[in-house]
C-alpha cells in the first residue's frame, strides 16, 4: 500500500541519517572538524556522498552532533574522560565557596548540572570552537536553543524554587543561568579561558542569582 511504502522510505532515511550522524561524531571526536571530511564520514558510514549531504554538510553535521552530545550530558548518559574531570581538580561547592563564601546545596547543585558541559567543552576544546563559530553561520534552529535550552532551564528553576525563590523569578533566573552558561562558553571559544576560570565565571552567576531572596 502507498501508506506502508511511505513509511518504509521514512524510515529507511531516518536510518541513513543516523548512519551518517553517528559516523560524523565518531569522526570529529576522534580526528577534529577541519581534519574529517564529508567523504570520509560517508566512507565510515558506508554510504555515498550525496547521502552524507541529504542529512547536511559538515557544520549542520556537527551541529546535529553537538545537539546529540548535549542531550546526552542532560541525561547523564555521556561519559566523560577521565583526564577532563580530574583537570578541574575542584569539587562544585569548593568553586562557588571560593569566590563568594559558603556555599549551599542548591548552588552546588546547579553548578553540578552545568559541569559536564564545561568539561566537554575542555575535554574537546578546538572542536567547541568549530562548534561555536558554526553556530554563527548555519541557520535554522538548533536543538540546544529549543527543546534541550527548556528542558535545562526547567531543571534550573525547579533548583531555585526549592530554596524559596518565587516561580517568576525563579524562571527568569533559570533563562539568565542559562544564557550565563552559552556566554561563557562562547567567551571561552574565542580566548585562552580555562576550564577553572569558565567554571569561576559560571559559580559567581549561580551565587547571585541563589543568594537573592524574592517574594513569593
Amino acid at each position: 500500500m502507498p501508506t506502508e511504502h511511505v513509511h518504509s522510505q521514512t524510515g529507511r532515511r531516518l536510518r541513513t541519517e543516523e548512519k551518517v550522524i553517528s559516523a560524523a561524531a565518531d569522526l570529529f571526536l576522534e580526528f577534529g572538524y577541519r581534519a574529517t571530511t564529508v567523504r570520509g564520514i560517508a566512507h565510515r558510514a558506508e554510504v555515498s556522498v550525496g547521502r552524507v549531504m541529504t542529512a547536511g554538510d559538515k557544520e549542520v553535521l556537527l551541529i546535529r552532533c553537538y545537539d546529540r552530545w548535549i542531550a546526552a550530558l542532560q541525561a547523564g548518559t555521556y561519559t566523560l574522560p577521565t583526564r577532563t574531570r580530574t583537570q578541574a581538580g575542584t569539587a562544585p561547592s569548593a568553586y562557588i565557596h571560593a569566590r563568594t563564601g559558603p556555599t549551599s546545596a542548591v548552588q552546588s547543585h546547579l553548578l553540578g548540572i552545568f559541569l559536564p558541559f564545561l568539561e566537554f567543552f575542555a575535554a574537546h576544546e578546538d572542536l567547541s570552537r568549530d562548534y561555536a563559530a558554526a553556530l554563527m553561520r548555519v541557520t535554522g534552529k538548533p536543538q540546544v536553543f529549543d527543546t534541550l535550552a527548556a528542558d535545562l532551564q526547567d531543571k534550573l528553576s525547579s533548583s531555585l524554587i526549592s530554596i524559596g525563590i518565587s516561580e517568576a523569578y525563579a524562571l527568569a533566573s533559570a533563562s539568565a543561568l542559562y544564557d550565563s552558561h552559552l556566554g561563557i562558553l562562547f567567551r571561552w571559544a574565542a580566548s585562552d579561558m580555562s576550564l577553572d576560570e569558565a567554571t569561576e565565571a559560571l559559580s559567581r552567576s549561580i551565587a547571585f542569582h541563589t543568594q537573592l531572596r524574592r517574594p513569593v
